[in-house]
């Protein structure tokens, strides 16, 4: 049976495929953010060091105005259904995303996901938190297989008992280790080569999921 769903989070759970350019453009900063994005491109800046100067573009800015800007990226239709009815069939949940883990949390607090992963922002201290241009690359965007690997070690589950979930290039590692893997709106379109379903948003998973692996499921109600 379906034991362990592994998802995406920018592009697959929430429309923002890129939360760096988010907010790069939710403040107003993509003209300097361009020119890191080219460096980082080209391979001059390694990919931590890639991070930190995106980070030092919003230094000073306060948490709470980050989580406004990331509440406002709205879920991709059917994403809070498609986790709940998982969850309802007994499913453990677990988003590994190469982006923030302040935006991981609070999807996850939202949603009631126990599993969750993000690359750690820094913010200083005091009563109104803000951000420091610090960064550390805890979820790297080559690492997403290995910490699936780890994950499903943990929980003990095996891959042809786990779903993956994602939209792009950097969540193929994820579709390597499970036995279903499912794209939302692949960019590029080539990602959709790679994987069992292609989907335009979540609203029709479970449905696709039961005729696609009707062993996976107790019931189809």
């Amino acid at each position: 049976m379906l034991k362990l769903a592994v998802f995406d989070l920018d592009g697959t759970l929430k429309v923002e495929r890129d939360p760096y350019v988010y907010l790069h453009r939710c403040l107003g900063v993509m003209a300097e953010a361009e020119v890191i994005t080219a460096a980082g491109l080209s391979g001059e800046l390694a990919y931590e060091d890639w991070l930190r100067a995106d980070a030092e573009l919003w230094r000073g800015t306060s948490r709470a105005t980050l989580e406004q800007f990331l509440r406002a990226d709205a879920y991709i239709p059917g994403a809070r259904e498609a986790v709940r009815a998982l969850q309802a069939h007994g499913v453990e949940i677990a988003i590994i995303s190469s982006g923030l883990l302040l935006h991981a949390e609070m999807v996850a607090a939202e949603l009631g996901i126990a599993h969750f992963c993000g690359n750690v922002l820094g913010f200083n201290g005091g009563d109104a938190p803000a951000v420091t241009g610090e960064v550390k690359a805890t979820a790297p965007i080559h690492a997403k297989g290995e910490l699936m690997a780890q994950l499903q070690t943990a929980l003990g589950v095996w891959p042809d008992e786990t779903l993956a979930v994602g939209d792009s290039r950097s969540d193929l590692p994820l579709f390597a280790r499970a036995a279903v893997r499912v794209a939302v709106a692949p960019h590029p379109p080539e990602v959709g080569d790679a994987v069992d379903l292609v989907l335009p948003d979540l609203r029709e998973l479970l449905p696709r999921l039961r005729a696609f692996v009707p062993r996976w499921f107790l019931s189809t109600d």
